[in-house]
């Protein structure tokens, strides 16, 4: 009895968690629904910034970023014998270079 009463807890508990992410999640998409006319604009007051990030990462910032966070990774896996801080460093560094093409390619997009 206790063992099922330990379960019943344990699956309100579980449900409860995964009703608040629901909720977080409502929320968050209510709340960028709410803002939608803010930034569905076409307004170029951000021209600037976007292309000085954009030159940053591609530019020597950007690999000297990579290059950091692999070395990085590549002491902590050394050190703790646990190969997924080189892997997750190596993935972060691929991957900055790869959201930048998809995002300077969506800022291109002629609809």
């Amino acid at each position: 009895m206790i063992v099922a009463n330990a379960n019943a807890v344990s699956m309100r508990e579980e449900a409860r968690q995964w009703l608040k992410a629901f909720l977080y999640v409502g929320l968050i998409l209510a709340l960028l629904m709410a803002v939608q006319s803010a930034y569905a604009t076409d307004g170029t007051e951000f021209e600037a910034a976007a292309t000085k990030f954009e030159s940053w990462v591609k530019g020597n910032l950007g690999k000297l970023a990579a290059l950091v966070a692999v070395a990085v990774g590549s002491v902590v896996a050394a050190v703790r014998k646990d190969w997924s801080w080189f892997f997750g460093a190596l993935v972060l560094a691929i991957g900055i270079g790869i959201v930048v093409g998809i995002v300077n390619a969506s800022f291109t997009a002629v609809i």
